[in-house]
């Protein structure tokens, strides 16, 4: 069972526009879909009696062509802009999750704590000018 095309209007598309995006593509071609991380370089829009395919201009993520691919709007089933991009250019879809086990706040504490200096909180009660 294949699942629907995604239906997006012009104001919609030209919002991915400079942004990377996670696809969901699926040719009649093919039996299973395919995801594809993409940076999304343009779109374009049908004209009727001039061009009738709506599509993405697009460029794989990991790939040194600088040639864009036409993305077409019928193959695309999810689509999903990435919000965050760390450094090494891995992204979340879904924006930040916290850790479950994660009890601490991941703030920078001295390397010796719970001494007659330092107590276990990190502070050092001395002020900072």
């Amino acid at each position: 069972m294949t699942s629907p095309c995604i239906s997006l209007d012009a104001a919609t598309a030209v919002s991915y526009i400079g942004k990377t995006a996670l696809m969901e593509l699926r040719w009649d071609a093919e039996p299973e879909s395919s995801w594809q991380l993409m940076h999304i370089v343009g779109v374009v829009l049908p004209m009727e009696g001039v061009y009738e395919h709506a599509c993405f201009m697009a460029v794989y993520f990991d790939t040194t062509d600088p040639y864009p691919e036409r993305v077409f709007f019928t193959e695309i089933r999810t689509i999903r802009a990435m919000q965050h991009r760390d450094r090494h250019g891995f992204g979340n879809v879904l924006g930040c999750i916290a850790h479950p086990n994660s009890a601490e706040s991941g703030a920078a504490l001295p390397a010796r704590r719970n001494s007659s200096i330092v107590p276990s909180n990190g502070s050092t009660g001395a002020a900072h000018p």
